[in-house]
């Protein structure tokens, strides 16, 4: 028999409701509902419109059912570190403050200097230190708004909030969970030390799931149909729907965010590790994705808002002819989390590093794109150093993956060989997690073995680039001697 399986993938700038129909051991995708997820201003924040992503989702699930479909599970997967707050009655307290907000500004910092040392932290959370990670989100809340803390029963993170909204159940999800930089990564619960740190009761947390389980239900005309708490960190689902078949292959989850890391079972947790803040996020079966989280396709995205005359496959042809490696910037410096207008950004940082300054929204979008491959092979190379297994390929998954130009820039930056699709891998490692907890998979080997037959998958083999070593260095002196901001 066939099933029909509902999953909710909200990435920051879009959220899609894909219907799944799984029959005979094959895949077929169908997208029901798109929808934009776009940052909303509230009280001086930036916040996420909670409620208006809600309606949309049961509007997707809505249109499943007019069609005569009865779906048999639904899964929500969604970015990471943003929770909601909710008080004793179970209702939410204030707006739902987004990572991209300047609340946390400084307050990693000030944080590490008074608190514990970044080493001490990391030895307990195996996490890449990142301003908006919730352990600094909680504490600036602590800070500018101490008097909700009384009020506050119980915190759930976006996913398992959306999934209380739709069940009545309060559930934590561990994949998502592991982006707090508040979970002990060797015993996979919350650390009292660092909840302490930060003001925390315990009583707000509930002790973190493995995902691939059913939770509770939807009631909806007539119908209750089942609830799965999934891999709910989008990566976590996007590296189950990514058909590794080797630990010699690095995965590359390719969009707003781009994240570039190895699956491994257990946390390695040593000094090179240390120094090179090689993040471990949970994923499903208790499994380890050490990877490192680099800007991603934000960067064009932002460029493609001010100059909307272009869309993005003309952004992509326009900096395919123009001469690469000119001028370069570090993807994740902080002046491009959400600056007013990234292309003055960007021509701010080329002048203050004393480089040939892109004028053109041509020049603008190569320099993006070349900082970007870059940026993969020098996270790559990290990789290489703290694998035990020698890495010889690298597959992108995600929207990214369409972007045949950046692919083969990957290849020929990084000089290995490049795998590319499926493009919806957040969205099938979901359906994946959820036939799991329905009983139609055995665990996700047997869902990865599923849409490698289900999906086709393109090769990028590497071309030579003229003096590449010499770029590489180049950049690596970038890296380490970053201009300072100023304001734009």
């Amino acid at each position: 028999m066939s099933k029909n399986i509902i999953a909710v993938d909200l990435g920051a700038s879009s959220g899609r409701v894909i219907l799944s129909q799984f029959q005979a051991g094959k895949i077929v995708l169908s997208e029901i509902h798109r929808f934009k997820n776009e940052l909303v201003r509230k009280h001086g924040q930036d916040c996420w419109d909670l409620d208006g992503l809600l309606c949309e989702i049961k509007t997707g699930i809505h249109l499943v059912i007019d069609q005569g479909i009865v779906p048999d599970s639904i899964g929500i997967d969604t970015w990471g570190v943003d929770f909601v707050l909710l008080d004793k009655q179970g209702q939410p307290l204030g707006d739902y403050v987004a990572y991209r907000d300047d609340r946390t500004q400084g307050v990693m910092e000030l944080f590490i200097a008074d608190k514990l040392s970044r080493a001490d932290i990391y030895q307990i959370t195996g996490l890449q230190f990142l301003s908006f990670n919730t352990i600094y989100q909680l504490a600036a809340l602590n800070q500018q708004q101490p008097e909700w803390l009384a009020d506050v029963n119980r915190l759930l993170f976006i996913p398992d909030y959306l999934n209380y909204c739709l069940t009545g159940v309060e559930h934590c999800e561990y994949s998502n969970a592991s982006t707090s930089q508040l979970l002990d990564c060797h015993t996979k619960q919350w650390s009292k030390t660092l909840l302490d740190l930060v003001d925390a009761p315990s009583t707000w947390f509930l002790s973190p799931s493995l995902p691939n389980k059913i939770i509770g239900h939807y009631h909806v005309a007539g119908l209750d149909i089942p609830v799965a708490s999934i891999a709910s960190h989008d990566t976590a689902s996007a590296v189950v729907g990514t058909p590794l078949q080797s630990q010699s292959t690095a995965f590359l989850s390719s969009g707003t965010w781009s994240l570039m890391g190895i699956e491994r079972s257990e946390p390695v947790i040593n000094a090179l590790t240390t120094r090179l803040e090689i993040t471990h996020e949970g994923g499903a079966e208790g499994r380890f994705r050490m990877l490192k989280n680099i800007m991603g396709l934000w960067l064009v995205q932002r460029l493609q808002a001010e100059f909307s005359e272009f869309t993005f496959p003309q952004l992509v042809e326009l900096a395919s002819k123009v001469p690469p490696f000119r001028s370069l910037i570090d993807p994740d410096d902080e002046r491009f989390l959400n600056p007013e207008s990234m292309s003055l950004s960007i021509q701010h940082f080329c002048r203050n590093s004393h480089q040939p300054i892109p004028e053109t929204i041509a020049e603008l979008a190569r320099c993006v794109y070349d900082s970007l491959a870059l940026k993969y092979q020098h996270t790559f190379s990290d990789l290489q150093a703290v694998s035990e297994e020698e890495l010889n390929s690298i597959h992108i998954i995600g929207g990214g993956a369409n972007n045949t130009f950046l692919n083969q820039l990957c290849a020929d930056v990084c000089q290995v060989t490049v795998q590319a699709n499926p493009t919806e891998a957040s969205s099938l490692g979901n359906v994946v997690g959820q036939l799991i907890a329905l009983g139609e998979l055995e665990n996700v080997n047997a869902g990865r073995e599923v849409i490698r037959h289900s999906f086709p998958v393109d090769t990028y083999t590497p071309q030579p680039i003229e003096q590449l070593g010499r770029v590489i260095n180049t950049f690596k002196q970038l890296l380490k001697s970053k201009p300072l901001a100023i304001a734009s």
